[in-house]
């Protein structure tokens, strides 16, 4: 297997625009048009084929490590594999240590890496009675808030929509306070929307959507994200006759995007003149 950063000359912390400006450095060595006139000045350059197969791996490497959700894939693999050269029962070792909280940690990574994610979320779960068990507590910041997406993607997939919904939470918060994620946030932050707005609404009462969308805006994403969180606010309290807060919440969304798609909709309802 290529590993594709060694192949762009980066490394796997590397932001997408860092990767494009690998990709277009090392493509100016191995490009045909770029490269035949350093071959008929140099005995020791590549020949054409080699060139055109070195820049058939970069275009490889760069598509996959350009595009956020493919190159998530990617990384969990290398690591898949980086796990699987010990050479011993890694996972065999970890279970015979149920008392320790951080070889539980690093079991329920060992499980979500090699496709056991039933397993991951039993051993996430019953690690709760170890005490304080937060996986950052045990694992490296970064291998921990990965592990907490690849739990969070879980709890979607079984329509466990509040567990889901706390950790991409939490995810937010921490990349907050020290990023990790960088180029992939912008993933985090449209699972977390799309979690609250379609999914939320169908597991909770409206008192109980509405406490759940301020803390959304509170987290405070971006303008356009804040702003689709109050205009859902807006909306739930004009259905629950709440019109001054519903105003209220409008007024919010407004001052953060003047244009956001139904909010003109929403002050007709609400008896406010469609510039208000």
């Amino acid at each position: 297997m290529e590993n594709y950063y060694d192949v762009l000359g980066i490394g796997p912390e590397a932001s997408t625009r860092e990767v494009k400006s690998a990709f277009r450095r090392q493509a100016k060595k191995h490009h045909p048009d770029l490269s035949a006139g350093r071959r008929s000045q140099a005995t020791d350059n590549p020949s054409p084929r080699a060139d055109e197969a070195a820049m058939r791996l970069l275009l490889e490497a760069y598509r996959m490590l350009s595009d956020p959700e493919r190159r998530r894939v990617y990384d969990r693999t290398l690591r898949r594999r980086e796990a699987e050269e010990g050479g011993f029962d890694y996972r065999r070792f970890l279970k015979g240590r149920p008392d320790d909280p951080e070889s539980r940690a690093k079991l329920v990574v060992f499980d979500l890496l090699h496709d056991l994610e039933d397993e991951a979320i039993e051993i996430y779960e019953r690690s709760k009675s170890l005490g304080d068990f937060r996986l950052e507590r045990w694992l490296e910041r970064g291998e921990a808030m990965d592990a907490l997406f690849c739990l969070a993607e879980e709890y979607e997939k079984r329509e466990r929509w509040l567990k889901a919904h706390s950790l991409y939470r939490r995810l937010i918060l921490m990349e907050r306070e020290h990023p990790w994620f960088r180029y992939f946030f912008d993933v985090v932050a449209l699972r977390f929307r799309t979690l609250v707005l379609l999914k939320l609404p169908k597991v909770l009462d409206e008192e109980d959507f509405v406490d759940r969308l301020e803390e959304a805006v509170a987290l405070g994403i971006s303008r356009r994200d804040s702003a689709q969180f109050l205009r859902k606010k807006a909306e739930v309290q004009l259905r629950r006759g709440e019109t001054s807060a519903a105003i209220e919440s409008l007024r919010r969304a407004s001052e953060l995007v003047p244009r956001l798609a139904g909010l003109s909709a929403l002050r007709r309802r609400a008896g406010l003149q469609t510039g208000a």
